[in-house]
């Protein structure tokens, strides 16, 4: 049985992985410094270790590190496992290598990812598709869980820019739903944040198809020229049929719906 350990296991992504891993009967532990609810769900599942400690938690029978964005170099586990010539891979390496091996949706921009994430991985599942979803929140349908574990060949994923991350991934579908200054402490420039989109955007598969929303400017200017571009706007028929039959107010919901279609 591959034993994997997680650093920053109550982070929403990393522990949205090791809910999966746990699920397909890998051993899992992980630590973290503080707990929450999302390390209350694991505790009884997993070896679990909270608070700061300069002692290491791990030894040889660990297979896999997988480390938070928010992990130090000088994390114990982390100088443990080079002493121990274990595998070390952040939570975007990590995902982008389970990326390659699923059909993969992948929802990008800065608003609107969670939801649109969690719209299009309940519509899959009522249709019967079977899917498996990482979002950065929980969801009711998925069981209070930010992770549903399918056995169809799609993932859905919520494909977060920060520090680049979204540039592990290899996607079949790119969505993209805005694109705004943000996260200017790791960019500095919004350029350079609009050229990693751009980079984002070679990740995608030959015969893989883009989801834009044209409504935003920087969107629409992102996939000009692109090919198996499929655009959606609030300014469409379907989204009035959307306004009389959707019970969640506002109109970036109504955007974050369309890109489901």
């Amino acid at each position: 049985m591959k034993h994997i350990h997680f650093i920053g296991i109550g982070g929403i992504g990393t522990s949205a992985l090791a809910k999966y891993y746990l699920a397909k009967d890998y051993k899992v532990s992980g630590c973290d410094l503080a707990a929450s609810e999302i390390t209350e769900q694991l505790k009884g599942e997993i070896t679990l270790k909270i608070g700061k400690s300069k002692k290491q938690c791990i030894n040889a029978s660990v297979d896999l590190i997988v480390y938070t964005a928010a992990a130090t170099k000088d994390h114990p586990d982390l100088v443990k496992a080079q002493e121990l010539n274990i595998p070390t891979s952040s939570y975007a390496e990590a995902l982008g290598e389970f990326t390659k091996d699923h059909y993969t949706i992948a929802v990008s921009g800065t608003h609107g990812k969670s939801t649109t994430t969690s719209m299009l991985g309940i519509l899959l599942t009522k249709a019967g598709l079977d899917p498996t979803v990482i979002v950065g929140t929980k969801v009711k349908e998925f069981g209070n869980s930010n992770c549903r574990i399918g056995k169809g060949k799609y993932l859905v994923i919520e494909a977060d820019e920060y520090a680049a991350s979204f540039l592990n991934y290899h996607p079949n579908i790119i969505v993209l739903t805005s694109l705004e200054a943000d996260h200017l402490d790791y960019y500095k420039t919004f350029a350079k944040l609009f050229d990693t989109f751009k980079r984002y955007l070679q990740n995608l598969e030959s015969s893989g198809h883009i989801v834009a929303n044209i409504d935003d400017k920087n969107i629409a200017k992102l996939v000009q020229g692109k090919r198996n571009v499929h655009k959606y706007s609030i300014k469409q028929k379907e989204a009035s049929e959307l306004r009389k039959i959707m019970k969640i107010p506002g109109e970036h919901n109504i955007a974050n719906a369309l890109a489901k279609g």
